[in-house]
Protein backbone atom coordinates (compact mmCIF):
# COMPACT_ATOMS: atom_id res chain seq x y z
CA UNK A 1 0.00 0.00 0.00
CA UNK A 2 1.22 3.49 -0.77
CA UNK A 3 2.27 5.66 2.15
CA UNK A 4 2.48 9.41 2.67
CA UNK A 5 5.99 9.45 4.03
CA UNK A 6 8.39 9.88 1.09
CA UNK A 7 11.15 7.77 2.62
CA UNK A 8 8.96 4.76 3.32
CA UNK A 9 10.57 3.20 0.25
CA UNK A 10 13.92 3.18 2.02
CA UNK A 11 12.59 0.73 4.61
CA UNK A 12 10.99 -1.75 2.17
CA UNK A 13 13.17 -4.72 2.94
CA UNK A 14 14.80 -6.48 5.88
CA UNK A 15 17.97 -4.73 6.97
CA UNK A 16 21.09 -5.98 8.77
CA UNK A 17 22.00 -3.54 11.51
CA UNK A 18 25.63 -2.81 12.42
CA UNK A 19 26.19 -3.42 16.15
CA UNK A 20 28.36 -0.96 18.10
CA UNK A 21 30.16 -2.04 21.28
CA UNK A 22 28.16 -0.77 24.26
CA UNK A 23 31.18 -0.04 26.42
CA UNK A 24 32.55 2.42 23.84
CA UNK A 25 29.50 4.03 22.17
CA UNK A 26 30.14 6.18 19.12
CA UNK A 27 28.45 9.57 18.74
CA UNK A 28 25.25 9.53 16.70
CA UNK A 29 25.97 10.25 13.04
CA UNK A 30 24.05 12.86 11.08
CA UNK A 31 24.13 10.59 8.04
CA UNK A 32 22.58 7.22 7.30
CA UNK A 33 23.00 4.90 4.32
CA UNK A 34 20.69 2.01 3.40
CA UNK A 35 21.09 -0.54 0.64
CA UNK A 36 18.39 -3.11 -0.12
CA UNK A 37 16.95 -5.10 -2.97
CA UNK A 38 15.52 -8.35 -4.23
CA UNK A 39 15.53 -10.84 -7.08
CA UNK A 40 12.46 -12.76 -8.16
CA UNK A 41 11.59 -15.48 -10.66
CA UNK A 42 8.39 -17.37 -11.42
CA UNK A 43 6.77 -20.27 -13.25
CA UNK A 44 3.18 -20.23 -14.51
CA UNK A 45 1.25 -22.92 -16.38
CA UNK A 46 -1.81 -21.73 -18.30
CA UNK A 47 -4.45 -24.46 -18.77
CA UNK A 48 -5.57 -22.77 -22.02
CA UNK A 49 -2.12 -23.62 -23.45
CA UNK A 50 -2.11 -20.34 -25.47
CA UNK A 51 -0.32 -20.46 -28.81
CA UNK A 52 1.68 -17.30 -28.03
CA UNK A 53 2.74 -18.69 -24.62
CA UNK A 54 1.40 -15.47 -23.09
CA UNK A 55 -0.97 -15.11 -20.13
CA UNK A 56 -3.47 -12.51 -21.35
CA UNK A 57 -4.39 -9.67 -19.03
CA UNK A 58 -1.34 -10.13 -16.82
CA UNK A 59 1.12 -7.38 -16.00
CA UNK A 60 4.39 -9.10 -15.04
CA UNK A 61 3.76 -12.87 -14.97
CA UNK A 62 3.23 -12.99 -18.72
CA UNK A 63 4.99 -16.22 -19.69
CA UNK A 64 3.31 -19.61 -19.93
CA UNK A 65 5.09 -22.88 -19.14
CA UNK A 66 8.62 -21.61 -18.60
CA UNK A 67 10.72 -20.39 -15.70
CA UNK A 68 11.11 -16.63 -16.11
CA UNK A 69 12.94 -13.84 -14.38
CA UNK A 70 10.89 -11.03 -12.92
CA UNK A 71 13.04 -8.25 -11.51
CA UNK A 72 16.44 -7.62 -10.01
CA UNK A 73 16.13 -4.50 -7.89
CA UNK A 74 18.60 -2.43 -5.87
CA UNK A 75 17.71 0.62 -3.83
CA UNK A 76 20.11 3.15 -2.32
CA UNK A 77 18.87 5.58 0.32
CA UNK A 78 21.01 8.26 1.94
CA UNK A 79 20.04 10.74 4.63
CA UNK A 80 21.97 13.66 6.08
CA UNK A 81 20.11 15.78 8.56
CA UNK A 82 16.93 16.99 6.89
CA UNK A 83 18.01 15.93 3.39
CA UNK A 84 17.20 12.50 1.92
CA UNK A 85 17.97 10.91 -1.44
CA UNK A 86 16.67 7.66 -2.94
CA UNK A 87 17.82 5.86 -6.08
CA UNK A 88 15.69 2.78 -6.82
CA UNK A 89 16.97 0.87 -9.86
CA UNK A 90 15.67 -2.23 -11.63
CA UNK A 91 16.69 -4.52 -14.46
CA UNK A 92 14.92 -7.44 -16.05
CA UNK A 93 11.76 -8.04 -18.12
CA UNK A 94 9.46 -6.42 -15.57
CA UNK A 95 11.66 -3.32 -15.42
CA UNK A 96 10.81 -2.65 -19.06
CA UNK A 97 7.11 -2.99 -18.26
CA UNK A 98 7.08 -1.08 -14.97
CA UNK A 99 9.14 1.80 -16.40
CA UNK A 100 7.64 1.78 -19.88
CA UNK A 101 7.36 5.57 -20.02
CA UNK A 102 11.14 5.98 -19.72
CA UNK A 103 13.57 5.71 -22.62
CA UNK A 104 17.27 4.90 -22.99
CA UNK A 105 19.19 4.51 -19.73
CA UNK A 106 16.32 6.03 -17.74
CA UNK A 107 14.27 2.87 -18.29
CA UNK A 108 16.22 1.33 -15.38
CA UNK A 109 14.98 3.99 -12.95
CA UNK A 110 11.99 3.01 -10.85
CA UNK A 111 12.45 5.87 -8.41
CA UNK A 112 14.97 8.69 -8.06
CA UNK A 113 13.98 11.56 -5.80
CA UNK A 114 15.15 14.08 -3.22
CA UNK A 115 13.29 15.01 -0.04
CA UNK A 116 13.75 17.89 2.39
CA UNK A 117 12.10 17.91 5.83
CA UNK A 118 10.90 21.48 6.25
CA UNK A 119 9.58 20.60 9.72
CA UNK A 120 8.86 17.40 11.64
CA UNK A 121 5.46 17.32 9.94
CA UNK A 122 6.07 18.91 6.53
CA UNK A 123 8.35 17.63 3.75
CA UNK A 124 8.82 18.38 0.06
CA UNK A 125 9.83 15.74 -2.53
CA UNK A 126 10.97 16.21 -6.13
CA UNK A 127 11.97 13.70 -8.81
CA UNK A 128 10.52 10.38 -9.99
CA UNK A 129 8.57 8.56 -7.30
CA UNK A 130 6.15 5.64 -7.03
CA UNK A 131 2.48 6.44 -7.41
CA UNK A 132 0.20 6.95 -4.43
CA UNK A 133 -2.61 5.21 -6.32
CA UNK A 134 -3.59 1.64 -5.50
CA UNK A 135 -3.12 -1.20 -3.04
CA UNK A 136 -0.39 -3.18 -4.82
CA UNK A 137 3.20 -2.28 -5.71
CA UNK A 138 5.75 -3.17 -8.38
CA UNK A 139 7.99 -4.75 -5.70
CA UNK A 140 7.18 -8.46 -5.41
CA UNK A 141 8.20 -8.80 -1.71
CA UNK A 142 5.67 -6.13 -0.71
CA UNK A 143 2.61 -7.79 -2.27
CA UNK A 144 0.98 -10.88 -0.81
CA UNK A 145 -0.19 -12.11 -4.22
CA UNK A 146 2.57 -12.47 -6.81
CA UNK A 147 0.27 -12.11 -9.81
CA UNK A 148 -0.88 -8.49 -9.94
CA UNK A 149 -4.47 -7.31 -10.20
CA UNK A 150 -6.24 -5.64 -13.11
CA UNK A 151 -6.53 -2.54 -10.96
CA UNK A 152 -2.74 -2.44 -10.67
CA UNK A 153 -2.41 -2.86 -14.42
CA UNK A 154 -4.78 0.07 -14.89
CA UNK A 155 -1.95 2.21 -13.45
CA UNK A 156 -0.36 4.60 -12.97
CA UNK A 157 2.99 3.14 -11.82
CA UNK A 158 4.99 6.28 -11.05
CA UNK A 159 5.13 10.05 -11.48
CA UNK A 160 7.75 12.70 -12.15
CA UNK A 161 7.21 16.02 -10.42
CA UNK A 162 7.06 17.53 -6.93
CA UNK A 163 4.80 16.99 -3.92
CA UNK A 164 4.24 18.20 -0.37
CA UNK A 165 3.55 15.75 2.47
CA UNK A 166 2.01 17.07 5.68
CA UNK A 167 1.39 14.77 8.66
CA UNK A 168 -1.32 16.54 10.63
CA UNK A 169 -1.05 13.88 13.37
CA UNK A 170 -0.49 10.15 13.76
CA UNK A 171 -4.06 9.68 12.54
CA UNK A 172 -4.30 12.19 9.68
CA UNK A 173 -2.12 13.29 6.79
CA UNK A 174 -2.35 14.95 3.38
CA UNK A 175 -0.27 15.03 0.20
CA UNK A 176 -0.56 17.42 -2.75
CA UNK A 177 1.62 17.67 -5.84
CA UNK A 178 2.13 18.60 -9.48
CA UNK A 179 3.40 15.91 -11.87
CA UNK A 180 4.15 15.43 -15.57
CA UNK A 181 1.41 12.84 -15.91
CA UNK A 182 0.80 9.17 -15.21
CA UNK A 183 4.16 7.66 -16.16
CA UNK A 184 7.37 8.82 -17.80
CA UNK A 185 10.03 11.44 -17.20
CA UNK A 186 9.07 13.53 -20.23
CA UNK A 187 6.00 15.71 -20.39
CA UNK A 188 4.09 14.88 -23.58
CA UNK A 189 2.22 18.17 -23.61
CA UNK A 190 2.40 21.60 -21.96
CA UNK A 191 -0.14 20.66 -19.29
CA UNK A 192 0.50 19.22 -15.84
CA UNK A 193 -1.55 16.87 -13.70
CA UNK A 194 -2.44 17.39 -10.04
CA UNK A 195 -2.19 14.63 -7.43
CA UNK A 196 -3.63 14.44 -3.92
CA UNK A 197 -3.99 12.02 -1.04
CA UNK A 198 -5.79 12.12 2.28
CA UNK A 199 -4.82 9.59 4.94
CA UNK A 200 -6.60 8.71 8.16
CA UNK A 201 -6.33 5.99 10.80
CA UNK A 202 -9.53 6.17 12.86
CA UNK A 203 -8.52 3.21 15.06
CA UNK A 204 -5.38 1.18 15.58
CA UNK A 205 -4.72 -1.17 12.64
CA UNK A 206 -7.21 0.56 10.33
CA UNK A 207 -5.69 2.67 7.50
CA UNK A 208 -7.67 4.60 4.88
CA UNK A 209 -6.19 6.36 1.84
CA UNK A 210 -8.27 8.54 -0.50
CA UNK A 211 -6.24 9.18 -3.67
CA UNK A 212 -6.72 11.25 -6.82
CA UNK A 213 -4.94 12.35 -9.99
CA UNK A 214 -6.34 14.60 -12.70
CA UNK A 215 -5.13 16.56 -15.70
CA UNK A 216 -4.68 16.80 -19.45
CA UNK A 217 -2.99 13.58 -20.57
CA UNK A 218 -3.05 13.92 -24.37
CA UNK A 219 0.21 13.16 -26.18
CA UNK A 220 1.19 15.76 -28.79
CA UNK A 221 3.95 13.46 -30.08
CA UNK A 222 1.48 10.75 -31.08
CA UNK A 223 -1.22 10.47 -33.72
CA UNK A 224 -3.69 11.76 -31.14
CA UNK A 225 -2.41 15.34 -31.23
CA UNK A 226 -5.93 16.60 -31.91
CA UNK A 227 -6.91 15.60 -28.37
CA UNK A 228 -5.88 18.97 -26.93
CA UNK A 229 -8.25 19.86 -24.14
CA UNK A 230 -8.79 16.28 -22.97
CA UNK A 231 -9.02 15.55 -19.26
CA UNK A 232 -8.25 12.32 -17.40
CA UNK A 233 -9.19 11.76 -13.77
CA UNK A 234 -8.78 8.80 -11.43
CA UNK A 235 -10.22 8.41 -7.91
CA UNK A 236 -8.87 5.61 -5.73
CA UNK A 237 -9.74 4.19 -2.30
CA UNK A 238 -7.18 2.00 -0.57
CA UNK A 239 -7.82 0.64 2.91
CA UNK A 240 -6.77 -2.20 5.19
CA UNK A 241 -7.78 -3.43 8.64
CA UNK A 242 -5.74 -5.75 10.86
CA UNK A 243 -8.66 -7.65 12.36
CA UNK A 244 -6.39 -9.85 14.53
CA UNK A 245 -2.65 -10.41 14.75
CA UNK A 246 -3.06 -13.12 12.10
CA UNK A 247 -5.95 -11.92 9.93
CA UNK A 248 -5.95 -8.83 7.68
CA UNK A 249 -8.60 -7.46 5.31
CA UNK A 250 -7.85 -5.02 2.50
CA UNK A 251 -10.03 -3.20 -0.05
CA UNK A 252 -9.08 -1.28 -3.19
CA UNK A 253 -11.60 0.51 -5.42
CA UNK A 254 -10.99 2.91 -8.30
CA UNK A 255 -12.98 4.90 -10.86
CA UNK A 256 -11.39 6.64 -13.83
CA UNK A 257 -12.84 8.84 -16.54
CA UNK A 258 -11.65 10.40 -19.78
CA UNK A 259 -13.20 13.50 -21.32
CA UNK A 260 -11.89 13.86 -24.84
CA UNK A 261 -12.87 17.46 -25.51
CA UNK A 262 -12.82 16.37 -29.14
CA UNK A 263 -16.34 15.30 -30.08
CA UNK A 264 -16.30 17.79 -32.96
CA UNK A 265 -13.06 16.51 -34.51
CA UNK A 266 -13.32 16.53 -38.33
CA UNK A 267 -11.08 13.45 -38.67
CA UNK A 268 -11.88 11.02 -35.86
CA UNK A 269 -10.18 7.64 -36.17
CA UNK A 270 -12.84 4.92 -36.56
CA UNK A 271 -13.03 2.79 -33.44
CA UNK A 272 -10.48 4.93 -31.58
CA UNK A 273 -11.79 5.21 -27.99
CA UNK A 274 -9.72 8.34 -27.33
CA UNK A 275 -12.08 10.39 -29.52
CA UNK A 276 -15.02 9.99 -27.18
CA UNK A 277 -15.68 10.18 -23.44
CA UNK A 278 -15.03 6.98 -21.52
CA UNK A 279 -14.85 5.58 -18.01
CA UNK A 280 -13.49 2.48 -16.26
CA UNK A 281 -13.20 1.10 -12.75
CA UNK A 282 -13.17 -1.85 -10.44
CA UNK A 283 -12.67 -3.18 -6.93
CA UNK A 284 -10.63 -5.84 -5.15
CA UNK A 285 -10.95 -7.58 -1.79
CA UNK A 286 -7.86 -9.01 -0.02
CA UNK A 287 -8.01 -11.60 2.77
CA UNK A 288 -4.67 -12.60 4.35
CA UNK A 289 -4.19 -15.16 7.12
CA UNK A 290 -0.98 -16.11 8.95
CA UNK A 291 -1.11 -19.80 9.82
CA UNK A 292 2.29 -19.49 11.57
CA UNK A 293 5.37 -17.28 11.62
CA UNK A 294 6.54 -18.94 8.39
CA UNK A 295 3.36 -19.88 6.51
CA UNK A 296 0.48 -17.65 5.37
CA UNK A 297 -2.36 -17.69 2.84
CA UNK A 298 -3.98 -14.89 0.86
CA UNK A 299 -7.12 -14.72 -1.30
CA UNK A 300 -7.78 -11.83 -3.68
CA UNK A 301 -11.11 -11.46 -5.48
CA UNK A 302 -11.49 -8.63 -7.99
CA UNK A 303 -13.69 -7.11 -10.65
CA UNK A 304 -12.59 -4.70 -13.38
CA UNK A 305 -14.53 -3.08 -16.20
CA UNK A 306 -13.12 -1.12 -19.13
CA UNK A 307 -16.03 -1.06 -21.62
CA UNK A 308 -14.36 1.39 -24.03
CA UNK A 309 -10.97 -0.30 -23.97
CA UNK A 310 -9.02 2.81 -22.98
CA UNK A 311 -6.84 1.01 -20.40
CA UNK A 312 -6.46 -2.55 -21.73
CA UNK A 313 -6.40 -2.04 -25.51
CA UNK A 314 -9.84 -3.46 -26.01
CA UNK A 315 -13.17 -3.72 -24.18
CA UNK A 316 -12.87 -5.76 -20.99
CA UNK A 317 -15.23 -6.91 -18.25
CA UNK A 318 -13.48 -9.44 -16.00
CA UNK A 319 -13.65 -11.16 -12.61
CA UNK A 320 -10.62 -12.92 -11.11
CA UNK A 321 -9.76 -14.98 -8.03
CA UNK A 322 -6.18 -15.53 -6.86
CA UNK A 323 -5.13 -17.85 -4.03
CA UNK A 324 -1.51 -17.45 -2.91
CA UNK A 325 0.65 -19.16 -0.32
CA UNK A 326 3.52 -17.43 1.44
CA UNK A 327 6.34 -19.60 2.82
CA UNK A 328 9.28 -17.83 4.47
CA UNK A 329 12.69 -19.53 4.61
CA UNK A 330 16.28 -18.51 5.45
CA UNK A 331 15.27 -16.05 8.18
CA UNK A 332 12.49 -14.74 5.91
CA UNK A 333 14.94 -13.61 3.24
CA UNK A 334 13.76 -16.30 0.80
CA UNK A 335 10.03 -16.37 0.03
CA UNK A 336 8.23 -19.13 -1.86
CA UNK A 337 4.76 -18.22 -3.20
CA UNK A 338 2.71 -21.04 -4.75
CA UNK A 339 -0.30 -19.58 -6.55
CA UNK A 340 -3.51 -20.50 -8.38
CA UNK A 341 -5.50 -17.92 -10.35
CA UNK A 342 -8.75 -18.04 -12.33
CA UNK A 343 -9.99 -15.25 -14.62
CA UNK A 344 -13.49 -14.98 -16.11
CA UNK A 345 -14.36 -12.43 -18.83
CA UNK A 346 -17.76 -11.57 -20.26
CA UNK A 347 -16.31 -11.54 -23.79
CA UNK A 348 -13.64 -13.47 -25.67
CA UNK A 349 -10.57 -11.88 -24.08
CA UNK A 350 -8.26 -14.88 -23.49
CA UNK A 351 -6.24 -16.90 -26.00
CA UNK A 352 -6.74 -20.57 -26.86
CA UNK A 353 -4.20 -23.09 -28.15
CA UNK A 354 -4.95 -22.11 -31.76
CA UNK A 355 -4.14 -18.46 -31.09
CA UNK A 356 -7.75 -17.26 -31.17
CA UNK A 357 -8.81 -14.63 -28.62
CA UNK A 358 -12.14 -16.31 -28.01
CA UNK A 359 -11.84 -17.89 -24.56
CA UNK A 360 -13.88 -16.38 -21.74
CA UNK A 361 -11.78 -17.94 -18.99
CA UNK A 362 -8.15 -18.54 -18.11
CA UNK A 363 -6.62 -20.56 -15.27
CA UNK A 364 -2.96 -20.59 -14.21
CA UNK A 365 -1.01 -22.47 -11.57
CA UNK A 366 2.57 -21.83 -10.59
CA UNK A 367 4.95 -20.37 -8.03
CA UNK A 368 7.20 -17.39 -7.44
CA UNK A 369 10.65 -17.40 -5.86
CA UNK A 370 11.82 -14.19 -4.16
CA UNK A 371 15.09 -13.41 -2.37
CA UNK A 372 15.56 -10.13 -0.47
CA UNK A 373 18.64 -8.52 1.04
CA UNK A 374 19.52 -5.35 2.91
CA UNK A 375 22.20 -3.40 4.76
CA UNK A 376 21.88 -0.36 7.01
CA UNK A 377 24.74 1.85 8.29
Amino acid sequence: MKRLLPLAAAAFFTTANVTIAQENPAPESKSKFEFSGYVDAYYQYNTNNPLSDTNQGRIFDLNHNRVSMGLAQTMFAYSYGKFHAVADLTIGPNAELGNFGNEGNTRFIKQAFLTYDVTDKLSVTAGQFGTHIGYELIDAPLNFNYSLSYLFGNGPFYHTGAKLNYNISDKFGVMMGVVQGWDGIKDYNKQKSLVAQFYMAPVSGFDIYLNWIGGDEHNTASNFGELSGSYTSLFDLTTSYQVTDDFKVGINAAYGSFLSGNEESPNPAPGNPWYSDASWGGAALYLNYNASDRVAFGLRSEYFSDPSGVRYFGPLDVTAFTLTGDIKLADSQFILKPEVRMDFASNGFFEDKAGNMTRKNQATIGAAFIYTFGLCK
